[in-house]
Order: C-alpha cells, then structure tokens, then sequence
C-alpha cells in the first residue's frame, strides 16, 4: 500500500506529461496489479495548483486543465492522514532543516502505515539520504 505525493500524481494528470515517463508507468503497473495507493487529503491541492499554475504560465490551456483536473477526482488514490501525521510533519520538518511541513506529510504517513513513500521529487529523496522507504518512481 504505497503512499505517494504530488510529483508523481501531477504526471498522471498534467496535459504534457510524458507517457513513458517513470510516474505513468508506475501508474499502469499498479492498475494492473489492482494496488491501494494512498495520500494526505493535500494532494488534492497540491495537485490542482500544479494545474493552475500550468495554465498562468501558458503551459496548456484552462480545457486542458479542467480535463486533468477531473482526472484527478477520479484516481484511485484513497485520502488518508491524522492529526498524528501532522505533529510528525513538523517534527521531520525541524529535523530536516525546516524543510516544508506538506512534503513532509507524505514521508509522516508512509512512515504511520509502515510502507513506502513515492516521490518523483529529487530534493526531497535527497534531503531524506538514508530513509529507506522514501524512493523514486
């Protein structure tokens, strides 16, 4: 039951992602394979803004958001964090210099259940050296 975070999620939906790219393939080997994948309730948010974001910067059109967007209510990615998740966030956080509490989120759920973390975000897998359940897609 992989836990998996923005970067990942926002190349399943965004309209230029690479189709072979390592987040889409990860996609489809889980489809098949039926997977439970889980998320803190932010990556709804973290995920949209992405989309937006596309969009002001004239990387795809407002249609071409709406469809990724919708895509993304779709996924099967269950929602799931506690108020636990969040203590620990910040205490990651202040371990690993302050580094942003919402990243963290994603490491303090996968560490709760006891499975692994996916993140396509290098900085993150960088700045958490040594924290095995924190891998590349």
């Amino acid at each position: 039951m992989p836990v998996v975070d923005a970067s990942v999620v926002v190349d399943w939906v965004v309209p230029d992602a690479d189709p072979r790219g390592p987040s889409r393939r990860l996609l489809e080997r889980w489809a098949v394979e039926d997977a439970r994948v889980l998320a803190p309730r932010l990556l709804i948010e973290e995920v949209a803004n992405a989309l937006l974001t596309g969009c002001r910067r004239a990387r795809w059109s407002g249609p071409e958001a709406d469809a990724g967007f919708r895509l993304l209510l779709r996924l099967p990615v269950e929602l799931a964090d506690s108020s636990a998740d969040v203590k620990r966030a910040w205490e990651l956080s202040r371990r690993y210099d302050d580094h942003p509490v919402y990243d963290m989120l994603y490491v303090a759920l996968a560490e709760r259940i006891g499975h692994r973390l996916v993140t396509a975000d290098a900085r993150l897998r960088d700045r958490l050296v040594g924290v095995d359940y924190v891998v590349a897609p």
